[in-house]
């Protein structure tokens, strides 16, 4: 449950009582959990496609403190998933209009305006005076930028991604539990996805934000079940979730050690197990220039793509898959990567690349 400071309580007025009537008697939430509700104080950074859903819903729930920070204007093209909005909002301010349509909402909610972009200078500031941190932005830098402040500050990230007809929610940095950067690890140097390129509908922005929205108010209320430590994917077309383990990034590694040269590498692998796969990370050039005797070369970057891991969980059953590289850095990168979905390797280490 969600740490809110009591002795700042502030109880509901008769015509609270009324609003949120059909949902107090809800054995789970009551009058206590409509207080804590009321009480709490949650941050969402970003106020387009989730952002609008994930707003909306928190205030007609009852949440009492709403932060937005957005540094947007209101596009024509905004408008087919920005659903708080009009066409008679464009060229507005995201911020300020969103305010407008929530206190119609939810007269009672505290709205907090911060018209500007979330940077490594503000970060810290404006979090802290937040409980729940709700990520619905679609830019890596400063979901890692969240992830680290959430961290320092010990708060919970609520992290939400959409690509075409996917999404994607995960609760991060909550009771100990794993970060943004388990997920993806920066080392990754993803690149950030154009809805203006890839496409985008507004049913499933609404889907994604509205999943954020209820594992926001789980946590508040402290209920069972949480997807901690748990990323969830949402496929809208198919209305299949997900619900996939996530582990932390420093855990045991399985490492074979002390091999010196690539050359005690092949005297090792070759002609030893028919039931192995080695994959070399390294880049194209290093691995024509000379590798382990039948690996095949998969550089880092391309694990980025679905389909490489798909052509790896396809292409390993029933076998020993190894992964090399020159930096151990690198390695556990990609081992994390295949943790995470399940596939079970070996990392292949020498004594040069601690």
């Amino acid at each position: 449950m969600l740490n809110i400071n009591t002795n700042s309580y502030k109880d509901l007025s008769r015509e609270e009582i009324k609003i949120f009537s059909k949902q107090i008697i809800l054995e789970q939430l009551g009058i206590e959990g409509q207080i804590r509700l009321k009480n709490s104080k949650v941050l969402v950074i970003g106020a387009g496609g989730l952002g609008c859903p994930v707003m909306m819903y928190l205030a007609v729930s009852g949440v009492g403190n709403i932060g937005i920070i957005d540094n947007d204007n209101i596009q024509l093209s905004n408008l087919n998933r920005q659903i708080l909005y009009s066409i008679k909002d464009i060229n507005k301010i995201k911020v300020n209009t969103a305010k407008e349509k929530l206190k119609i909402i939810n007269s009672s909610c505290n709205i907090i305006r911060h018209t500007y972009e979330l940077t490594k200078k503000n970060s810290l500031e404006v979090i802290s005076y937040y409980d729940i941190i709700i990520d619905t932005t679609d830019n890596f830098n400063t979901r890692y930028l969240i992830d680290e402040a959430c961290y320092n500050l010990h708060k919970t990230y609520i992290y939400g991604a959409i690509n075409q007809f996917e999404g994607q929610i995960g609760i991060f940095n909550y009771k100990n539990g794993i970060r943004y950067k388990d997920l993806y690890t920066k080392e990754l140097k993803l690149i950030n996805r154009d809805c203006n390129q890839d496409g985008i509908m507004g049913i499933s922005t609404s889907y994604i934000g509205n999943l954020q929205a209820i594992e926001t108010i789980k946590v508040i209320l402290g209920l069972n079940r949480q997807c901690k430590n748990f990323l969830i994917i949402g496929e809208i077309i198919s209305l299949k979730l997900t619900k996939k383990k996530i582990s932390p990034y420093n855990r045991q590694m399985n490492i074979l050690k002390n091999f010196k040269k690539n050359k005690e590498l092949n005297k090792t692998f070759t002609n030893t197990e028919e039931g192995q796969i080695i994959i070399d990370l390294r880049e194209n050039n290093q691995f024509i220039t000379n590798h382990i005797s039948k690996s095949i070369n998969i550089p880092i970057y391309k694990f980025k793509l679905n389909k490489t891991i798909k052509f790896i969980k396809n292409n390993t059953k029933g076998k020993i898959l190894k992964i090399y590289c020159n930096t151990i850095t690198r390695s556990k990168t990609i081992s994390s990567i295949l943790q995470n979905y399940d596939i079970k390797h070996i990392i292949i280490a020498n004594n040069r690349n601690r």
